[in-house]
């Protein structure tokens, strides 16, 4: 039975999976342009979505489009992401966290900065919010669902949690259930319970390149930052049956996620046969990022893919970007976000059941053509900054 506290979660395999995804890429600070595009959608009432799968700061800001909070996503990140005490290089140095992801969290219960999740549990209903984590131990990518507000922080956090620094990661058992471990790596009888469990599914396609790390020493109930084994999920979001999907990115539109120094600085680190994880993680990123990029280069004929990019660079950074720049690709975000609807986003999603009335009427105020985001008669996907040539 469905209660407000409680999410009710579709599974993959099911026959009503959803239909139309939307995917929020990580990228740190340069998520402050996915919350100008969601920022614009609730000012123009658009939700159609049945699937939401956040990576890293993309399902903070999925979170917070769901509590409806026009303006938050900003807030937190000008106000809390350049706050002294969220990010100090120099804690690592003495064995501590580089950013304190466990006080930024802390700060959304309360004040100005409070994430309304009551209110995102309401506008989410049936429908599912997945994000995405990486296990400490197997390193592969896990698409979690919160059944309770504590869980939907924790998950927050771990999706957010990058090596070095977050060190371990975020521990999000007993209440995790056993069903989220890997069909071939069986859990320890204690490791989790099923009371409140998130909804799961370990991402085939993570860590299989690399190998699993051993988890002889490491805490498998450890999480990290989603984007190490899943940091575009666009091939997860078919797998559960979307046939339309939406990708906001956080990257320039020619961005291939190929750094030849990463794999250089592996030969030379690793030459002794000791590999530091943070080198591992580096390389499981990139290669999972280009297994999505070829996906969205050549999907199959019956799935619909539109990318959202900014029409220029972004001028913020994973950390440490100044409040100007900030401002900037929050603007750019707001620009891409209204562009989008007058494309007739009706066009791509065929229906908007929570917003529809609002849409319409916005439709009759605004010049509509139809958005072409990839069939059969198309070879190449088109994002919103090409719409606008």
């Amino acid at each position: 039975m469905y209660a407000a506290s409680q999410l009710t979660t579709i599974d993959a395999q099911s026959n009503v999976s959803p239909q139309v995804a939307l995917i929020a890429e990580g990228g740190g600070q340069r998520g402050i342009f996915t919350a100008g595009v969601l920022d614009a959608w609730l000012d123009g009432g658009f939700d159609p979505f049945d699937l939401f799968i956040g990576t890293s700061a993309g399902s903070q800001n999925l979170t917070s489009f769901l509590a409806r909070q026009k303006g938050y996503a900003k807030r937190l990140i000008r106000g809390l992401s350049r706050h002294k005490r969220f990010y100090r290089l120099g804690r690592g140095l003495v064995g501590g966290n580089v950013v304190d992801l466990d006080w930024y969290f802390d700060q959304t219960r309360q004040g100005m900065f409070k994430l309304d999740l009551n209110a995102a549990t309401a506008s989410l209903g049936h429908r599912q919010l997945l994000i995405t984590t990486t296990n400490a131990s197997d390193r592969k990518g896990y698409f979690l669902s919160p059944s309770s507000k504590s869980q939907w922080r924790e998950l927050l956090k771990a999706s957010s949690a990058l090596p070095f620094l977050y060190k371990q990661g975020v521990k999000l058992t007993p209440w995790l259930s056993d069903s989220a471990c890997n069909s071939d790596n069986a859990c320890n009888s204690d490791k989790a319970s099923n009371n409140g469990a998130a909804n799961h599914n370990a991402s085939d396609n993570s860590a299989s390149d690399h190998g699993a790390a051993s988890s002889e020493g490491i805490d498998s109930d450890f999480y990290l930052d989603g984007g190490l084994a899943a940091p575009l999920p666009v091939r997860e979001a078919y797998r559960r049956g979307a046939r339309k999907i939406v990708v906001i990115r956080t990257v320039s539109e020619d961005f291939q996620a190929q750094s030849a120094w990463v794999h250089k600085l592996k030969s030379w680190i690793c030459v002794s046969g000791f590999c530091p994880k943070t080198i591992d993680y580096l390389v499981q990123h990139e290669q999972a990022y280009q297994d999505e990029l070829a996906f969205i280069a050549n999907p199959p004929e019956d799935v619909e893919i539109v990318q959202i990019f900014a029409t220029e660079n972004l001028q913020s950074k994973l950390l440490g970007s100044t409040d100007t720049d900030l401002r900037h690709d929050y603007h750019a975000g707001l620009s891409a976000g209204k562009q989008f609807l007058t494309q007739d986003p009706m066009a791509l999603t065929q229906r908007n059941t929570y917003f529809q009335a609002q849409v319409q009427a916005n439709a009759h105020t605004q010049t509509q053509t139809h958005i072409q985001a990839r069939s059969q008669a198309h070879s190449q996907i088109q994002p919103l900054s090409a719409l606008s040539a």
